[in-house]
């Protein structure tokens, strides 16, 4: 996994295309490491972090005209790299990675995996903070729901509140990737964020050849949070969506916003996973967590998380 060349950023007459992709995992961190490296002044980041371009291809459609990608990047500058964020990528596998490669070339892709039950329960959550599941829902009556539902009509757009199980299942797409991009694509992990956001950034600016520049914060971006009152969370939320290309210009207004928004409006989730569930689940991920363990191994990553080690 030695330092590769920086990737050329593909110019057009209409402007410029991304050369750094962080493309998974969904709720495996990708906000956090987004909004870190958009603070370095060699990586311009998208407008929006989520551009969802290449996402349609994982769900049978295609893209829309390039032009529209190209509205993400509109202030890029002199910039070494130019990146954004879609964690939803991942599951799109081979096809999507295919198309990724024929219109970014080389580009840099950045994947974060996290233990895939604790990944489920943060969906879960998610999924609730999102307005996509009752919040009066419970844990284990979701991962009922998840497994009922065939993976025929799962794995559509419309299910997606239900891919909670289905997104753990990363040894299913992993080689996809490798073998697409296979000279320029890097795996980490969400322990990393956790334990030392600093050492991951380090190992990030010199696998891309970029100066070492440690953001003033290193906080955990995107908690989800549950709501008290769920009108008023529904226009927060579409207030969110259609400001977060001018918010992301003003981080600090962007920070204040959403604490005063917490405070009147916002509460933590109350429900724990059983040890029963937590058991289960593991069951249920291990033979793919073991899968993964070997291909990542393959590919030279050595110092992987504990949940990929089985116990002696």
């Amino acid at each position: 996994m030695a330092v590769q060349q920086i990737a050329p950023i593909v110019k057009t007459e209409a402007g410029v295309l991304p050369n750094l992709v962080i493309a998974g995992v969904v709720k495996g961190g990708t906000t956090s490491v987004f909004t870190y490296l958009s603070q370095h002044p060699d990586i311009c980041p998208s407008s929006k972090k989520e551009t969802c371009y290449f996402l349609p291809v994982r769900y049978g459609g295609e893209p829309a005209p390039v032009t529209e990608y190209l509205l993400n990047f509109k202030r890029y500058r002199t910039e070494r790299y130019v990146m954004e964020a879609t964690p939803g990528y991942f599951e799109g596998g081979y096809k999507l990675a295919s198309l990724m490669r024929q219109q970014l070339g080389q580009a840099r892709i950045v994947m974060i995996l996290r233990e895939p039950v604790e990944r489920l329960f943060s969906f879960y959550n998610y999924q609730k903070a999102m307005l996509n599941i009752s919040k009066d829902m419970i844990f284990d009556r979701y991962i009922k729901l998840c497994e009922n539902i065939p993976y025929t009509e799962v794995c559509k757009q419309t299910n997606d509140p239900y891919w909670g199980i289905q997104g753990g299942f990363y040894a299913n797409y992993m080689n996809d990737w490798f073998e697409v991009f296979p000279d320029s694509i890097r795996v980490f992990f969400f322990d990393q964020i956790k334990r030392d956001p600093a050492l991951l950034l380090a190992e990030l600016y010199d696998w891309l050849g970029v100066e070492a520049v440690v953001p003033e914060t290193l906080r955990v971006e995107n908690k989800t949070i549950s709501y008290k009152v769920a009108l008023l969370h529904k226009a927060a939320l579409a207030f969110n969506m259609k400001a977060e290309r001018v918010l992301r210009l003003f981080p600090d207004l962007k920070d204040a916003a959403r604490r005063l928004y917490f405070t009147l409006n916002g509460q933590p989730f109350e429900e724990r996973m059983s040890s029963r569930t937590r058991s289960y689940l593991e069951s249920v991920y291990a033979p793919y967590n073991e899968r993964l363990a070997h291909q990542l191994a393959k590919r030279g990553y050595s110092n992987m998380p504990t949940w990929l080690v089985p116990p002696a």
